[in-house]
């Protein structure tokens, strides 16, 4: 209610006296205003706008009076609004007092929503946005709702930032939930020569998330290295727009941003996806990638070509030719393509043009897999043996010790490489002295596939594994025990079989320490630590054998020989969907933030698309 300080009586006899009262008290009233309750300050008087209805109202109603009763009213009003709290509170007992039961009513209904106070619009501004960042994102979206007070709040860039920081391509240690990074190919960026991935090895991780996420204003997105290879935004919207005023600078809002890459999870969640079919392929295709960054998808097949298909119209843009037997490998960037085929070759390519720039031969058996980086490129064969090519010292070394064909071969960290064999094991090698120093056993059947983690990569794998009954000796056949800390000359055995069943909660405990994921025709996935060599998790699900696998740091996805693809989640191991469709053994899969592309022994590729529709 609206003060009366200037309101008075001069005919009525006990003037004086209520003007000695209001001469008292009300200098006393406005000369410190923060002593009055947040509806009567006058420097919140915004506050004071959901009782202007009543007000008009009461206005309406003394207008109606006589001339007499409205001045002894607005003498009651203006003596208890002059008054100190304590004789305000006795006026009050007095006036309760007088009360009938209808009175009493009506200020029960009445004081309810007066009590009703708006705490975030009275706090100063950095203790309300303090008590907002302990809101999940849909508690934001719900206070956007409750006044333009709090949407301002809700809405503000700091928090979202936040809510970026804690989810997008990581995912959250609060409420286990990831966002996609989704780097648009649209936007403008610079491709460095260097690999586009085909696997989660070359993929750098930010810091994970933690429960105390730093204060700090909204700042520039970092630019990182793509998984694809190339130099973006690692978040879009801070981009300077080119503008005919000059470089003006655009920034879409981090709730847009959140939201945007939200849709996409939850596609990703629910299995919403929109299919499409690439046919061209003669015989089997065993083996693919693809770079949404350049719009581009490779496959090669038993008919002996490489294919290059435009992602996003589904056009084959070239077919190359020069393999004499089945292309088993391939890796491209953005310059060139690397093919490995069963012609015991190995053939680089300008895949621009289709022309083939250079073959590397070596190898006295098929060639079944490839891994080039920046500086080395590595190649496992049906010989039973690796081959590591330095590009610039232009030299070859081979790597021995499987018994068997060497379906996988990763390159880690430019120091060592992870190898998968028919031989049932998982080898890790020393890229500086050539030697092998960790073999891990638990398949029971040929390791078609095995890919290592990125540098930074942080998972909640359950690390409490049964002890494995065997550790490694001199001789690796026998038993015996070795620590980590102990240098060895021969390969560490890590003979393990512990099993986290499918649902399991994961461990609390957030792990840095490297992992091997590897599929087997055993038909099932295992996930290695790659320092102790313990067997971290076994994932059931196929009924035959796994060819292939590609994991980030949210999902996990795996092609089987039953014709089927699995999506797994990587915090339970749980599997979320299985995905048909293919009319043959699943031979090769490629996983982006909004799609998987998967390649069959049926010749056909199929793209699954996750993104918007």
């Amino acid at each position: 209610m609206e003060n009366h300080y200037d309101d008075g009586i001069d005919t009525e006899d006990n003037a004086p006296a209520i003007h000695s009262f209001l001469a008292r008290h009300v200098p006393a009233q406005l000369s410190n205003p923060r002593k009055l309750c947040y509806r009567h300050r006058p420097d919140l008087v915004r506050n004071r706008m959901p009782d202007s209805f009543d007000y008009q109202i009461v206005q309406q109603q003394m207008d109606s009076l006589p001339m007499a009763d409205k001045e002894a009213i607005s003498h009651i009003w203006s003596l208890f609004s002059a008054a100190p709290a304590e004789q305000r509170i006795l006026i009050l007992k007095g006036v309760l007092s007088t009360c009938c039961m209808p009175q009493l009513s009506f200020l029960y209904d009445a004081i309810k929503p007066l009590l009703r106070i708006d705490f975030i619009a009275i706090l100063p501004r950095e203790i309300s946005l303090k008590i907002f960042s302990y809101l999940d994102a849909k508690s934001l979206c719900h206070a956007a709702q409750v006044s333009q007070t709090w949407r301002y709040l809700a809405d503000d860039d700091a928090l979202w930032h936040r809510m970026c920081e804690q989810h997008i391509d990581k995912k959250c240690s609060k409420c286990g939930w990831g966002l996609p990074l989704l780097d648009k190919k649209q936007r403008s960026v610079t491709v460095r020569k260097r690999p586009v991935a085909v696997t989660p090895s070359d993929v750098p991780l930010r810091a994970s998330c933690g429960p105390d996420v730093p204060d700090r204003k909204p700042v520039k997105r970092a630019r990182v290295d793509h998984p694809n290879g190339s130099l973006v935004e690692s978040l879009e919207g801070q981009l300077p727009a080119q503008t005919s005023g000059g470089m003006v600078p655009a920034r879409r809002p981090w709730k847009d941003v959140y939201s945007e890459r939200l849709v996409v999870e939850r596609h990703w969640r629910n299995n919403r996806y929109s299919l499409r079919v690439l046919r061209g392929h003669t015989d089997g295709v065993m083996c693919v990638q693809f770079c949404d960054l350049m719009n581009v998808l490779m496959t090669g097949s038993y008919d002996k070509t490489i294919r290059v298909w435009n992602m996003e119209t589904g056009e084959m843009i070239r077919t190359m030719t020069g393999h004499t037997r089945c292309v088993r490998a391939l890796q491209f960037d953005d310059a060139k393509l690397v093919t490995g085929a069963m012609d015991n070759t190995l053939k680089i390519w300008n895949w621009h043009t289709g022309q083939c720039i250079r073959t590397l031969e070596g190898h006295t058996g098929g060639v079944l897999s490839l891994h080039f980086d920046s500086r080395l490129l590595a190649s496992g064969s049906t010989d039973h043996t690796i081959r590591v090519w330095n590009f610039g010292a232009a030299e070859c070394c081979t790597l021995t010790g499987h018994t068997e064909w060497v379906n996988s071969v990763r390159i880690y960290q430019e120091t060592t490489l992870v190898s998968g064999s028919d031989d049932s094991t998982i080898r890790l090698w020393d890229l500086s002295t050539r030697t092998c120093i960790r073999v891990f056993r638990g398949h029971v059947g040929q390791v078609q596939i095995a890919v290592p983690s990125p540098k930074g990569f942080t998972h909640r794998f359950n690390t409490e594994v049964i002890q494995p009954s065997r550790r490694a000796s001199a001789d690796p056949s026998a038993p015996g025990c070795a620590t980590n800390t102990t240098p060895v000359t021969q390969p560490i055995v890590a003979e393990t079989e512990p099993v986290a069943q499918p649902g399991n909660c994961p461990s609390s405990t957030l792990s840095n320490h490297p992992i091997i994921m590897s599929g087997s025709l055993d038909n099932t996935v295992k996930l290695w630590d790659m320092t102790t060599g313990a067997c971290l998790r076994t994932l059931f699900g196929h009924v035959e054998g796994v060819w292939s696998i590609a994991y980030d740091k949210l999902r996990i996805i795996s092609g089987s020989h039953d014709k089927t693809l699995r999506v797994w989640d990587t915090e339970s191991g749980r599997c979320m969907y299985p995905l048909e469709g293919h009319n043959g053994p699943v031979t090769a899969v490629a996983l982006g933030d909004t799609k998987i592309v998967s390649a069959s022994d049926d010749g056909d590729v199929m793209i699954w698309d996750y993104g918007k529709r």
